[in-house]
């Protein structure tokens, strides 16, 4: 259950948004919302800091108010998305430390730069495990570096879906560009691993076992369940795997991870004839 914000949150909350605005800044945001501003009445007694003058406005207005709602509407005012579009590793940071606090009483800044309800943390660990973003989360599973390049923005953005879905386009880039192929999908697939007459193989692998066939098949395999499990549907239809799942979403990169390490390998054995 949420909980209303105490003077410590006050304070910790001032003291981030200090860091992401200016002194006139606030005159003006301030004025905006028809906040008290401390330094625009006192003549010869400024503030020291940024965040002293934000923790100094924002006890005064909560306190007539009996309401957070003008921590929440200066966070909104200050932590705009617009106004990070040209640094969004600045927006990332300055979300991540506010949420840090917030997530304790209950709220949390969206990605739309608007404060919401959630579940309240009880404990610094739980923080640590809801504060750390997807994309730091699949730094810990060594993902291939493949993946981010082909899905960056959807990435940051924790767009699952249409990241998935990128990616997988990637992975047929490759093959494309390794085979020297136009075709897409399964077609592609399908035309260039065939074992009687392959365009492309794994360096090393002569396909004269068994043990060779089923790694190369294997790979075949894979490449065409990515295929139709993330490269075919629409956001429309029924999927095998959760659009909206981080661990769902964590399979699929691990998979597609797989798959991008197999291709390092690869050759195009036309070239060499």
């Amino acid at each position: 259950m949420a909980k209303s914000l105490d003077a410590v949150a006050i304070k910790e909350v001032s003291q981030v948004l200090g860091e992401y605005t200016t002194g006139s800044e606030l005159t003006k945001i301030f004025s905006r919302l028809d906040y008290f501003d401390h330094d625009a009445v006192a003549r010869n007694l400024k503030l020291s800091t940024k965040w002293r003058r934000i923790e100094n406005t924002l006890l005064h207005e909560c306190t007539n108010r009996k309401s957070s709602k003008p921590v929440f509407s200066l966070c909104q005012q200050i932590l705009n998305p617009a106004s990070f579009i040209k640094t969004p590793g600045l927006w990332s940071n300055a979300r991540q430390e506010l949420n840090g606090i917030l997530l304790f009483y209950g709220y949390q800044l969206n990605d739309l730069g608007k404060i919401e309800l959630t579940e309240t943390v009880e404990s610094f660990s739980e923080a640590q495990r809801r504060l750390l973003s997807f994309e730091k989360k699949i730094s810990l599973y060594d993902i291939h570096p493949e993946i981010e390049k082909y899905c960056r923005e959807e990435l940051f953005s924790e767009n699952y879906f249409h990241a998935i879905l990128e990616s997988s386009k990637g992975i047929l880039d490759r093959v494309r560009c390794i085979s020297e192929s136009d075709k897409d999908g399964s077609t592609l697939i399908n035309e260039v691993f065939i074992v009687k007459r392959p365009i492309v193989l794994i360096k090393g692998n002569m396909l004269s076992s068994l043990t060779e066939l089923s790694e190369y098949n294997g790979l075949k395999s894979l490449l065409n369940t990515i295929v139709y499990m993330y490269r075919n549907p629409k956001a429309h239809e029924p999927k095998l795997y959760n659009q909206s799942s981080e661990t769902d979403a964590l399979t699929a990169f691990t998979l597609m991870s797989l798959a991008h390490r197999i291709l390092d390998n690869c050759i195009n054995v036309r070239d060499l004839s």
